[in-house]
Formats: C-alpha cells, structure tokens, sequence
C-alpha cells in the first residue's frame, strides 16, 4: 500500500510541477470558506506598514497564497493563516501569536511582529467592524490572512522563502515526533533506498497502517525511539506519500452502503504511461460529474476498470475518518481488472437470467413496477444506489448491517475481491435471521421477506458463479428458468424442501379463501426448519388439504407425489442442515403463487 501511495504521489507532484508547501497545505479544511480578510500592509525599505483590512471572496485555486495549515486546537496554526471563529480571540491566539512566537528566527518577521504590535488595537478593531458586516450565513467561515504591497504589487506568505519553511519544518515534525519523544536516524529509505536520515512515524502520521508508534508492543525493543529502524522513511519521501494520500482523497475515494474506501492502483509495467492514462480518466470524470449527477463517481470508475489489463492491480481500503482520527477497518490487496471484468460479468449473468426478468417479477411482485429484480428495487427504494457494477454489495448490506455486522461485511468483500472462499454456511445463516425476523411479523413484512428472498438467491446465484463457495455448485444456475426453477436444485432434499414450501403456500391461499386468515402459518416453527420438522410439516399439510377438501379431490396431488418421491429418494442422503432446510423452503413458498410443475399438473384455477 505505502509503495501505492508513493508512485500515486511522485507522479501527481511531477505532472503537476507542484511545489513542496502545496503538498502539506489543508486545502480541503477551506472547501466551505466563503470570505478571507487580509491584513494588508505596505513595504518601504526597510520598514512595513499597517494599510487596512481588506474583505475578497476567497476562490480555492489561489490557496497557496494562503499557506493554510491547521495546527493544534490549543496552539498557532503552521502559518498565520486562520480561520476566524471570534475576531479578537482569532487574532490574538492566532495570527498575532504566530508572528511573536517565531519572531526571532527571522527579520523580516520580527519586523512584522513589531508592526502588528504597534497597530494591535487599530487592526483589531477593523477586523470586527468588517467581519461584522459579513452576512451572518457567511460569517462563520472566513479566513484571516496578510499580504504585502510591494511596488505597487501583492505578496503573499507564499512569495517568502521564511514562512515555507518554518511551515515545512513544523509539518514534519509529525513524521518523527510524538509528544516529547523523537523517532529519527540514519539508515536507507524504505521507499527511494537511499541512505539519509529518515523518520520512524510517517506512516501512521499520515494513516496509512494499521499500527501506531505510541504501543510499546508495535516497534523494536519496545521504545518508540526506534521505530525508525522499522519504518524507515525520509522527508522527501514522506511528501510523495503525502500527495499520494491526497490525490486518492481527490479522485479515488469512494463510498459503498455506508462504508468509505480507497482504491490505489500498482503498476507493473510503463508506470509513467498508465498512470497518465488513468489520471487523464479520471480527470474526466470529475469534469463530468460537474454536469450530471446521474451517474456515479464509482460507474464511472467502473468503466474505467473495464478498460485495463493485468498490468496493474488495485488494492481496497476501507476506512473511517473524524477530524481527529483515521481507522483503518480493512484492506483488500492484489485485485486484478481481470477478477474485476469476471465479477462484473457475472453480475450482467446473474440479473439477467429468465427467472429474474421483468415477465416473471411482475408474477411475483405485481407489475407495479418494470424491470428485472435489481432494476426493481433499485427504482422503488431510494436507499439504494445499485449499478452494473455493484449490486451485489448493496444486497450484502441488506444481510450485514452497518451498526450490527460492519466486520463482518467487510470481511466477506475481501474474500470476494481475493477470490477466496466464502463460508457458505455463516453466510446463509445470516441471510436466515433476517428472512426470520420478517417472518415473525408476516402480516406487515411478507412483502419484505419475499424481496429479501430473491436478493438472497441473487447473492447464493452469483457468489456461486464466481466459485467462491467451499464443496462444489449450490445451484446449477446456467440451467434456471421461470418455469424450470426445479432445474437449479439437483438434490433430492432441495426439490423437496422447495416443493414443500410451494404446497405450504397453496394450503395458505385456500385457508385464507376460507377463513381470511392464515393461522397454518403459525405452526411452521418461526421457519426454524430441519429434516424431522419438515416431515411433519409435510403431514401437516396433507392434513389440511383433506380437511378442506374431504375428497382428496384437490389440484396439488401431482405436487405432493414429487415431494413423497424426493422424500424417498433423499432419506439416507439427507445433507441439508437447518439454515439450507430453511432458505428451500421459503424459496419455495415465495414462489408458490406462481409456480407450475413442468409438465403443467398443477392447474390452480
């Protein structure tokens, strides 16, 4: 990942002919300034002068100018540059502080210094009478800075080599220095392998690890002090993987059902030529989003992916970030375009498949609504943000909750993005609670549970696909179709648990002709279903069937005979353990409303 992030910076600082002090400035803290107030002064010779306070519209390209770099919340900022929350105290505490407290490492500004205590009540004064006249929906986020005429020109901060450098030594004290202890030395960068002096904390400086430098147990001989000998990283290093970290902020974070991450990119081949490609891609796409917001940042993304070859891999890291921390909560390494293409192409497979199309959705689901499964969903339920490229992430999130499962979901995108194998079982008996839980209240989330039904078979369907599963097939999918489904379940136990649910759903539909209520519902054990309870289920139904119809003249028989058949068939074979007892079952009660038997016995009129 730091390699990542070192080619992404060295690149971006070298297309751009950036200069150092862009790198470290925090221009994204200023994105919701609207005004900057300059305390404008004049220089004659030798002697600077207070002019006035002058009010501009602060504009982001000319950040620079600014120098803004946030310091500590008790402390002066890297620079004078400060946002105002009360004009005195910012003043005071701030701009004024930072000119006294470097005042005598420099002339020029001590002679600032000296200037602005000369005029401290004046300036004071001014800048209350204009920020006070600045709307009060613009008054919070002004910028207090200072500037310089000089032949009839303007300085700025940037313009002297002093306040970049006093600005660049302070910012890289954060690579080597925690608290009052200094992790610094001699020794070969890990990065550009040249031997010069190198700091011990850059890394998780600019969060980019999972370890931190202040745990004795994370570096050698238990002494932050040597934490260098480990991470091994000098400054002019420490500045790409700085603009490396930016430049993924910038184009390259992206965020998915409540969760952020970057994606980083590593070249094998032509580094220089496909990292121009890609940033020129990108590029693109952000001019673009200026202009539509119909596609997404991450589609378009996507297409991009689409397009490259395995001379490069991407690596996932999924994040969370305050104002005062950044937690790292995954990382998915060496995904190659090529897994990509495959798990976009097997998403197209999965939701186009003939049991998922519109015709039999509107079976289903009523036709309310147009378009397959996903574009279903997607249309009628504005939480989701489903693509192409990425709709399998957002059912998975339906199954694992952000609040109650975010390491868990996490985990299952890394085995899918590492091709390496899902627990089947956990995964299903996730899949299982929810389906419970909306079964527990059927009257009010039937309709839930039935969506929640076949978002699940989408998942078990393409997850499959992608022999992701442990043991083989769980559904034979290439051969599904709407009035073949029995055709994706190629075990006797399946077919029976499925066929038990379809004869379930058919004895509901004449009670409720009946009674118009469903009580049989109620007997099914909350559809916490094994081998045994199945079997009685299976009784029960029969029961009910004769019960309603003495005669046993009734049109599912040819159904019942295939269950008896599987039944037989599957009795000393049975593989199925609860959870998959389950799903079958109230797979099959899902589709119970539609459901024909292949050769057209079941005529439910």
């Amino acid at each position: 990942m730091l390699n990542g992030m070192y080619e992404l910076g060295k690149f971006w600082i070298h297309e751009e002919n950036m200069e150092k002090i862009e790198i470290v400035l925090d221009a994204n803290k200023l994105n919701n300034t609207k005004k900057v107030l300059f305390v404008d002064t004049i220089i004659d010779g030798n002697n600077i002068n207070y002019l006035k306070i002058t009010e501009e519209e602060f504009t982001l390209q000319k950040n620079i100018n600014y120098m803004y770099k946030k310091g500590s919340s008790n402390s002066t900022n890297l620079s004078p540059s400060s946002l105002i929350t009360e004009p005195e105290k910012t003043f005071n505490k701030k701009f004024f502080k930072w000119f006294k407290d470097n005042a005598k490492k420099d002339e020029f500004i001590n002679n600032i210094f000296l200037m602005l205590d000369e005029n401290k009540e004046k300036i004071m004064e001014e800048i209350s009478n204009v920020y006070d006249k600045i709307d009060s929906e613009n008054n919070r986020n002004v910028l207090l800075t200072i500037r310089f005429s000089l032949n009839e020109n303007f300085k700025y901060l940037n313009d002297y080599e002093i306040f970049k450098e006093i600005l660049l030594n302070k910012a890289n004290e954060k690579y080597y220095k925690l608290g009052s202890k200094k992790s610094k030395g001699t020794s070969k960068c890990y990065l550009c392998d040249k031997t010069t002096e190198v700091y011990g904390l850059v890394p998780s400086s600019i969060g980019l690890t999972f370890a931190t430098g202040d745990k004795p147990g994370n570096v050698p001989d238990f002494s932050v002090l040597n934490q260098w000998k480990q991470s091994s990283i000098c400054p002019s290093c420490a500045l790409y993987l700085e603009a490396g970290k930016k430049f993924v902020e910038k184009y390259l974070s992206f965020s998915e059902y409540g969760l952020r991450y970057y994606v980083i990119p590593m070249v094998f081949f032509n580094k220089e030529k496909v990292l121009e490609e890609i940033y020129d891609d990108l590029l693109d796409i952000e001019e673009h989003r200026k202009y539509s917001d119909v596609v997404s940042k991450e589609e378009e993304f996507a297409e991009i992916i689409e397009n490259l070859n395995d001379i490069l891999e991407f690596k996932f890291l999924y994040y969370e970030a305050s104002n005062s921390s950044f937690n790292i909560l995954g990382y998915v390494e060496s995904v190659l375009p090529s897994w990509l293409h495959k798990i976009y192409k097997e998403q197209h497979n999965t939701q186009n498949l003939p049991i998922f199309n519109e015709e039999h959705m509107n079976l289903i689901f009523g036709d309310k609504n147009v378009g397959n499964f996903i574009t279903r969903i997607t249309n009628q339920n504005k939480k989701y943000s489903l693509n192409q490229y990425n709709w399998y992430l957002g059912l998975l999130r339906d199954f694992f909750s952000f609040k109650n499962n975010n390491k868990y979901y996490i985990e299952l995108v890394n085995s899918i993005m590492n091709q390496t194998p899902i627990d089947y079982e956990f995964l299903l008996k996730q899949i299982m609670n929810e389906i419970r839980s909306n079964w527990r209240d059927y009257d009010n989330k039937g309709g839930i549970m039935r969506f929640n039904v076949f978002k699940a078979l989408h998942l078990i369907i393409f997850l499959d696909s992608l022999n992701l599963f442990n043991g083989g097939k769980k559904m034979p999918f290439e051969k599904m179709n709407e009035t073949e489904i029995l055709n994706m379940l190629e075990s006797p136990d399946k077919k029976a648990c499925f066929l038990l649910g379809v004869l379930t759903k058919k004895v509901t539909q004449i009670q409720y002709s009946k009674l118009e209520s469903t009580p049989f519902i109620n007997k099914l054990w909350g559809l916490n279903i094994d081998k045994d309870k199945l079997k009685q289920i299976y009784t029960m139904a029969i029961n009910k069937l004769t019960e309603y119809n003495p005669s046993n003249n009734y049109f599912y028989k040819e159904i019942e005979e295939e269950i008896t058949l599987n039944l037989i068939k599957a009795e000393n074979n049975w593989k199925l353990k609860k959870d998959e007892v389950s799903y079958y079952f109230v797979l099959g009660f899902t589709i119970g409303d539609t459901f024909e038997l292949k050769d057209g016995a079941d005529k439910n009129e």
